[in-house]
């Protein structure tokens, strides 16, 4: 039996031309360097002339052996290099390694291996024994046995077995193999059915796994782009091979994707099955299971299955093959609620995208699933930012259309489709008489005491409007703007208009008094407040009342107007923050969507911040009030699905209309820039949190404020604030 000589550090003792040098194992099998060899007869070639082998018997019963040459002992004390000194450690020595280890040797240290899924790198051979993850044995007693990409290690007298999977695996290399080849060859290119797929970013991906074959976000990111190409059967390889390293239920819902891209519904249903089992392994999932035997009767199902989690209180697998899932062509077995799930995914997805690449998914789509809502009101918003208006009308109201038609719900950010009105028809607002369909014209108004008789105009006008239960925001909205005006008043009254849908008598005696007090005590502040009932209520009508209220408004005050959502409160430095915006704008709006050069670089037409605008033009103030006025009881419509963003789309189309054509001949203040005017639920965490942030306000916080307040001759006087 032939025996390899291996130092401490991991290392063979080789020679070239009698130069006798640390080899490492890869040198040695492919003869770049001749390895010194030690016979079972204690005969040592090439070296035997001048070398004496000497046993070393202090570490333990393992066979080291010390090569010495009169008083010199050959020594592996430094890690690149051979030495010869006069005393020499135990662990300089050199252990007896049988040759027939050297293969297996070479690969464990050269190949990243993966054990039961989970990647434990490569080995390393360190102090006589070889290391890989938490394992460790003596070098020359391991015992291998090879079954295709799997080895499996042991030691005599251990029963402890481990089984690693070698990576790449031939299978990941053949994989790579056919995917190069088929590119090389001109076979893969993007297609009109394939939206998603950039050849240099699959290029790139192909690169990362030929580098890190073990990574699996690599594999994951391969086999998605393989997907994007529609190359489902390389996809399914590469996803397949990331699942050998990986455990993770995500990966198991991915391939079912991919099973229902290819319409293999059972094998979808299943693989769905077995990552819902493994994400959620002590839940009862008996009310999925109708879901998976829709799949596996050939219903797309699955996309419906973010819904059902959520119902269940179960978090959604990873999104990151979700795109594979748009555009796809829709079974014709789909129910309703599959197709809601489809435009859902497909709403959100594109929303996201850029012009170009929504284009191609658009077009795809039609090319799978013809005419839809989801389409044609993605069609309407890639119009709308290209500044092709009529375009985007025509498809909007396309989309309006095959929604009710269908029964397809917008998300969120898409109702503004039920009220968007065209160009056409806005301009139609202006030249003719538009009914109060909303109701507004007969509420009640009661203007603020002092105002019926002086004509002292006010320096703003701040207008809110609420139904009874959001009036709950006022007192606060009240004495924060109260206390800002003591802190720095203003060289004219700001005027506090409220609009109140329904309010309780309390609510009523509230603003009364307070609007009372102002009149009588402060020179700074003023109320006015008008009252009703609305034809329609519900939440798209409330947040119209500002709106509605607007015309009564300008037609008595000439001066600067903001409205705003009444779920907010002013800060202490409001007046000073209000005249810098007086001094150098003369519009101010929430332009989230817009660039400063004034173009919309994302979103919807409606896509537009309603939460706090400013209009300084005062002499466009009164056709800009009977524009929204107008645009709120022509566009709402109680027969839609829902009016949300009906307000939006108003000031949206307002903006339009009497702003933007003169963007560069204005100054525009973007209101979410700078210090706030308002704070408002997004700054601090939501609409409850606001209502206790920096202390709660009641009405009768208010009240006692007011008293606090009232000089002393007044209040023996009147007894009350």
């Amino acid at each position: 039996m032939a025996f390899f000589l291996l130092s401490w550090h991991g290392a063979l003792v080789g020679y070239t031309g009698l130069h006798m040098h640390s080899a490492f194992f890869t040198d040695i099998l492919f003869r770049a360097t001749s390895p010194v060899v030690l016979h079972d007869d204690g005969t040592i070639e090439p070296c035997e002339a001048f070398v004496k082998v000497v046993p070393v018997d202090s570490i333990g019963t393992r066979q080291f052996v010390a090569l010495k040459a009169n008083t010199h002992y050959l020594s592996s004390r430094a890690i690149d290099k051979l030495d010869t000194v006069t005393h020499c450690d135990a662990w300089e020595h050199f252990l007896a390694l049988p040759t027939t280890l050297l293969p297996v040797l070479k690969d464990l240290t050269t190949r990243d291996w993966h054990e039961n899924g989970r990647w434990v790198g490569r080995a390393v051979c360190h102090e006589h024994h070889i290391h890989l993850g938490d394992w460790k044995w003596p070098a020359e007693a391991l015992q291998t046995e090879r079954k295709g990409d799997t080895l499996t290690l042991w030691t005599e007298g251990s029963d402890q077995r481990i089984t690693l999977t070698q990576c790449p695996s031939r299978t990941l290399s053949a994989l790579l193999e056919t995917l190069t080849e088929r590119l090389q060859m001109g076979e893969i290119r993007p297609s009109q059915s394939t939206p998603w797929a950039v050849t240099e970013e699959l290029r790139e991906q192909i690169l990362k796994v030929s580098v890190a074959p073990g990574d699996t976000g690599h594999l994951l990111h391969l086999a998605r782009q393989c997907g994007f190409f529609a190359l489902w059967d390389l996809a399914a390889g590469f996803l397949s091979c990331a699942r050998a390293q990986d455990t993770n239920p995500d990966l198991i819902y991915y391939a079912a994707i991919l099973a229902l891209r290819t319409k293999q519904y059972e094998t979808a249903a299943h693989l769905l099955s077995e990552a819902l089992n493994a994400r959620f392994p002590d839940t009862d999932l008996q009310r999925i299971q109708p879901l998976l035997d829709r799949v596996n009767a050939g219903e797309d199902a699955l996309l419906d299955l973010p819904r059902r989690l959520t119902r269940m209180g179960l978090p959604m697998f990873d999104g990151f093959f979700d795109q594979l899932l748009i555009p796809m062509p829709l079974a014709r077995q789909n129910s309703h609620d599959v197709r809601q799930a489809y435009s859902t995914r497909f709403e959100e997805i594109c929303s996201g995208q850029s012009i170009q690449r929504r284009l191609k998914i658009l077009k795809a789509e039609a090319h799978f699933n013809g005419l839809s809502y989801w389409e044609e009101v993605n069609m309407g918003h890639a119009s709308w930012l290209a500044g092709l208006r009529r375009e985007a009308d025509a498809h909007y109201a396309a989309a309006k259309a095959l929604a009710i038609q269908t029964h397809i719900h917008p998300i969120h950010y898409n109702c503004g489709v039920f009220s968007w009105l065209s160009e056409a028809e806005c301009d139609a607002l202006s030249s003719r008489a538009v009914p109060d369909r909303l109701g507004l014209s007969g509420w009640e108004w009661h203007f603020s005491p002092e105002e019926e008789a002086t004509a002292s105009p006010p320096a703003l006008c701040l207008v809110f409007g609420c139904d009874t239960g959001y009036f709950r925001f006022i007192p606060k909205l009240v004495l924060s703007l109260l206390r800002a005006c003591r802190t720095a008043p203003p060289a004219q009254p700001i005027h506090l208009c409220i609009g109140v849908e329904q309010p309780t008598m309390e609510q009523l005696t509230f603003l009364t008094r307070v609007s009372e007090w102002l009149a009588a005590h402060d020179p700074h502040v003023k109320l006015s407040f008008t009252h009703g009932s609305l034809t329609h209520r519900d939440g798209a009508t409330y947040t119209a009342i500002r709106y509605l209220m607007l015309p009564e408004i300008v037609a008595r005050f000439r001066c600067p107007v903001i409205t705003a959502d009444c779920d907010g409160y002013f800060p202490e430095n409001f007046t000073t923050l209000w005249q810098q915006m007086a001094d150098t704008a003369d519009y101010g709006f929430r332009l989230y969507a817009y660039n400063h050069e004034g173009q919309q670089v994302m979103g919807e037409p409606w896509g537009f911040g309603a939460g706090i605008s400013y209009f300084g033009e005062t002499d466009l103030l009164p056709p800009i009030a009977h524009f929204l006025s107008d645009y709120l009881n022509t566009a709402y419509d109680p027969k839609n699905p829902t009016n949300w963003c009906v307000d939006q789309c108003a000031l949206a189309a307002a903006f339009r209309r009497f702003v933007a054509p003169r963007w560069n001949d204005l100054r525009l203040k973007f209101m979410d820039e700078g210090e706030t005017l308002m704070v408002m639920p997004h700054h601090v965490g939501g609409k409850d949190a606001l209502l206790t942030h920096e202390g709660s306000v009641s009405m009768t916080d208010v009240v006692v404020d007011l008293a606090h307040h009232t000089p002393l001759r007044s209040a023996s006087l009147s007894g009350r604030p």
